[in-house]
């Protein structure tokens, strides 16, 4: 293909592949592939994202809604170091390359490389527990028991910063570009405006809003820091918060026990508890939208993605749910006062449909629970109460593993050089 200063004169076979209609060879060369492999793509083709969204998202009977359903997916195992019999995973982050995981009793953080299952890093993070992770291009936030936000060098694991703007436990970090938001149970929110690299870290606190005492009780933080959504203890409710004027927004009913875990993603809110349910809202009109049944234990942990939901429990279940038209609930928008009015009355006298059949994955052991839990288009990320993390890969097939031996040198990615270079 020629060294990568003839990127221009590069022929690009998977657009001709497409142009001509063979969508089944690029079926049998994508299938070989792995997911980490599908991002480096874009070396060979200039249009490798519209090829994959083409492969992965064209209707149900898709090759991964296939994988999803019933293929075995690829297993990675990864076990962080054990302080105690029970330790427990109590935050995850994610991206392309790598998964960090924060440890409830010892307080560590372990990074592992989401490719080979190797670990990359292990930090010494909080006193006890961290309870929320984020990564940024060069960096990883870490929040924790003992109320601080700190700043690591993901290339070294280097402390790079300590914040204290918080005076209690730090239970949700949010990167958003140039933003960092910060939620603690001392009923704060706060956003700071951030610049960093690979060594360094400045910080510039521009607002704290401090909440009224429900707040404590918090279990969702939205990326931009718009919404919070709170667990009311004496009857199992969940309200949904704007942040910045500090007013209930809804209020969802129908738990009948503690609720552990919320995940918001547009208009949805998904939740599971100690009633061993899994409930979908529309949170924008208070409305019970699905119950999902089938948990022996109770749920401590939820993930929703663009096509399904991931949840995970007691006796180490996790379950992946088909939820009909779920995309196009997400994207839902009521920008007309006068229709709100009425598809909020047509959906209040509807009753939440009940739906019993999930897939069930059982890598984790029965004797601990799934406590954290991360869903993408490809791969499923889950971590238990043994401190281990399992990376569930539906794109990959076990059997059309071959690597290959001849080219071992990484090419740099062109498009992430001119960014860089900018």
């Amino acid at each position: 293909m020629g060294p990568l200063a003839d990127w221009e004169k590069r022929m690009d076979i998977l657009n001709a592949l497409a142009s001509h209609g063979l969508h089944h060879l690029l079926e049998a060369i994508f299938h070989n592939l792995e997911s980490a492999d599908l991002r480096s793509i874009r070396l060979v083709s200039t249009c490798w994202f519209g090829l994959v969204e083409q492969l992965i998202h064209h209707g149900e009977l898709s090759y991964l809604s296939r994988r999803w359903d019933d293929g075995e997916p690829k297993v990675g195992e990864m076990q962080c170091k054990k302080e105690r019999s029970v330790c427990t995973v109590t935050s995850l982050a994610v991206d392309d390359t790598s998964i960090a995981a924060g440890l409830g009793s010892s307080g560590k953080i372990e990074v592992w490389n989401r490719r080979s299952f190797d670990k990359i890093l292990e930090i010494e993070g909080h006193k006890e527990g961290v309870y929320t992770l984020q990564f940024g291009r060069f960096i990883l936030v870490s929040g924790g028991e003992d109320g601080k936000v700190r700043v690591w060098s993901r290339s070294s694991g280097d402390l790079l910063d300590v914040l204290d703007h918080h005076t209690y436990i730090v239970w949700s970090v949010k990167l958003e570009g140039d933003q960092l938001v910060t939620a603690s149970y001392d009923c704060t929110v706060c956003f700071l405006s951030i610049q960093g690299s690979e060594n360094s870290f400045q910080s510039t606190l521009k607002k704290k809003i401090q909440g009224p005492w429900e707040w404590a009780d918090a279990l969702f933080l939205e990326d931009h820091g718009y919404l919070l959504v709170v667990h009311d203890e004496t009857n199992f409710s969940l309200q949904v918060w704007g942040i910045e004027n500090q007013e209930k927004i809804s209020r969802l009913e129908g738990h009948t026990d503690e609720v552990h875990a919320v995940e918001v993603k547009g208009a949805l809110l998904v939740s599971g508890g100690s009633d061993k349910s899994v409930r979908v809202w529309n949170w924008k009109r208070s409305v019970c939208l699905y119950i999902l049944e089938g948990h022996e234990g109770k749920v401590w942990s939820i993930g929703i993605h663009r096509m399904r939901i991931g949840s995970g429990g007691r006796f180490g279940e996790v379950k992946v749910w088909n939820i009909p038209n779920l995309e196009e609930m997400i994207n839902q928008k009521f920008e007309n006062p006068a229709s709100d009015e009425v598809i909020g009355d047509e959906e209040v006298t509807q009753s939440p449909t009940l739906i019993k059949k999930s897939r069930t994955l059982l890598c984790h052991p029965k004797s601990t629970s799934v406590s954290v839990l991360h869903i993408d288009s490809f791969c499923l990320v889950t971590g238990d109460g043994l401190a281990k993390i399992i990376n569930w890969d539906f794109w990959h097939q076990q059997s059309n593993s071959s690597s290959c031996k001849k080219y071992n040198t990484p090419v740099p990615d062109p498009l992430l050089m001119e960014r860089h270079l900018r």
